[in-house]
């Protein structure tokens, strides 16, 4: 192993305390209610089952689990159970179909989804018809395969060298598997084909002639995969952020693309040159590595390198929470003042050291075709990220014997199906060109651009007409392409700024905090003169009753 590197075991799991058994109890309980693992061609018994969001209450919901085969090359084989939670209709005419919410990732849970900030599109949705939450396979809370104990730390001391971390990755990932499968885990039941079968089963199920699917992110790569594998079977889809066929590997000149588009929203903020700021950050990086400090990360300093940079800033891209960082970052960076970047770097580093068993079969399974993997070599020559938008992919997946869905699962995509595909114009995940691509293969299709939507909560919620298009089309009433704004990212001016929009307090709050302060201390200053003067009046008194006494 490098001796710039260490691989760690997880340690054994802590005692359960009190609240760690009540919740166990809880999860049991529910696996005794009076509801049945069913199979395909068992309906679904739905039981009573109180839905919890975060911040809109409790809803009234059902739950049933559907039990379909590990695999379907051993239809008598080991089974699995897949949790499905039914949010009824709250209006509607009763002629749309069920439409199932799938999650990206791959990994994600449409359960917890849902529970988030991103209800209140689910509620618009279920004025129209059932929404299901289908928790997919590997995922949620019931038979997730178990976690590997190997994860691959990166010694804070060191910049990150690529081939030694792509090694130390490979080595870690095969590790993983090996353990996976001693543990009786079968990772050629984790592929997309697999998952798009497990809704097929679940619509026959639910004893309906369609469904209707919506998916976000890898959620949408289920949905085109089922659409080909099962089309007969689906009604409409809803397109979010998509990732097509043989979009599994990004390229990278989308992000050269996106940091183009961002540096004109950030030149109107105050930063100039973006796209110059980080040329220069990442060359000075070459010549000399520096020292960054999270305060993130409890204090932790980092040695951050060249890579290190490509890596944070190509994943930054993606979200507006992170974009909306990154001009502040690059530019203290510039000055000399790493503490910011050292903060994504240390982010991107944990995320690279662990390994999932479902999202890591998922992902090599789905693969990439050769010419994909050609331009996404040839565009990442010309990229100021080199690979870095997909490392350590595809080259972590090489030589670990896992399942290729093959080139039929990756070949362009025809369909009848009427779909609407929603892209964010700051998508530094699944860009519109990914949409666009996909288009032509579709007979009866709708594109929403969403200007100035990143991979993130304002590609549902920054614009109330996007899910207005969305529940209208699930209903089946007429939606043409459209193009809707939402707000530009803020960017944050200074490290207060910063705080204060990870608190989630947007501009004009500051504003209006600001001026309250003003006017206290306006306020205080005004007072203060006749306080001492009330202070001196008293002491004098006080001065001349002692004199008296």
């Amino acid at each position: 192993m490098p001796h710039s590197l260490r691989e760690t075991s997880i340690p054994s799991p802590r005692p359960l305390t009190l609240p760690h058994c009540w919740m166990v109890a809880c999860v049991l309980f529910v696996g005794m209610l009076p509801m049945h693992a069913t199979g395909a061609d068992t309906p679904l018994e739905f039981a009573p089952y109180a839905f919890e969001t975060e911040r809109h209450g409790t809803i009234d919901a059902e739950v049933a689990f559907l039990d379909v085969p590990r695999r379907r090359d051993e239809p008598d084989g080991p089974r699995m159970r897949l949790r499905v939670v039914r949010l009824p209709a709250t209006g509607g005419d009763g002629n749309a179909a069920p439409v199932v919410y799938l999650a990206g990732g791959p990994g994600g849970s449409g359960v917890g989804t849902a529970r988030g900030p991103r209800w209140p599109m689910f509620e618009q949705v279920r004025r129209e018809t059932d929404v299901l939450l289908f928790d997919q396979r590997g995922t949620g809370l019931f038979e997730p395969p178990p976690t590997c104990p190997y994860i691959q730390r990166f010694d804070d001391a060191r910049p990150l060298d690529r081939e030694v971390a792509l090694a130390a990755l490979r080595h870690t990932a095969a590790r993983c598997i090996a353990h996976w499968r001693e543990e009786g885990v079968d990772l050629a039941a984790y592929t997309t084909a697999e998952s798009a079968a497990d809704l097929e089963d679940l619509r026959r199920a639910l004893g309906v002639p369609r469904l209707s699917l919506w998916g976000m992110s890898y959620g949408t790569h289920l949905a085109l995969a089922t659409l080909r594998l099962h089309g007969a079977g689906v009604e409409r889809v809803v397109l979010i952020g998509v990732e097509g066929p043989d979009d599994t590997l990004k390229l990278p000149l989308a992000a050269d693309a996106l940091l183009a588009d961002l540096a004109d929203i950030a030149r109107e903020q105050g930063f100039e040159d973006l796209t110059g700021m980080t040329r220069r950050v990442l060359a000075k990086l070459r010549q000399e590595p520096a020292q960054g400090r999270s305060l993130m990360h409890r204090g932790r300093q980092v040695t951050l390198g060249a890579y290190d940079a490509q890596l944070a800033i190509a994943a930054s891209l993606g979200r507006r929470s992170t974009q909306q960082m990154l001009p502040l970052a690059l530019r203290d960076a510039e000055e000399g003042d790493y503490d910011l970047l050292a903060t994504l770097v240390l982010a991107v580093r944990e995320q690279l050291g662990e390994f999932r068993a479902m999202p890591l079969a998922m992902e090599l399974a789905s693969g990439h075709s050769p010419d994909r993997r050609a331009m996404a070599e040839t565009q990442a020559n010309d990229s100021l990220f080199g690979d870095a938008l997909n490392f350590p992919f595809p080259m972590v997946g090489d030589g670990l014997g896992l399942m290729d869905l093959g080139e039929a699962f990756r070949a362009p995509l025809q369909s009848d199906v009427p779909a609407l595909f929603v892209s964010g114009t700051l998508d530094g995940r699944t860009p519109p060109a990914n949409a666009e691509a996909l288009l032509p293969g579709f007979s009866d299709a709708v594109h929403l651009r969403v200007r100035g939507a990143s991979h993130d909560d304002e590609l549902w919620l920054g614009n109330p007409k996007i899910a207005v298009h969305i529940a209208d089309f699930l209903a089946g009433r007429r939606v043409s392409n459209a193009e809707l704004e939402v707000p530009r990212p803020e960017m944050a001016r200074g490290k207060l700024g910063l705080l204060m929009q990870t608190l989630g307090i947007g501009i004009g709050t500051m504003v209006v905090v600001n001026a309250l302060l003003v006017l206290l201390v306006l306020v205080a200053l005004t007072l203060l003169p006749r306080w001492r003067q009330r202070v001196g009046k008293s002491a004098a008194v006080t001065v001349r009753a002692g004199y008296r006494g």
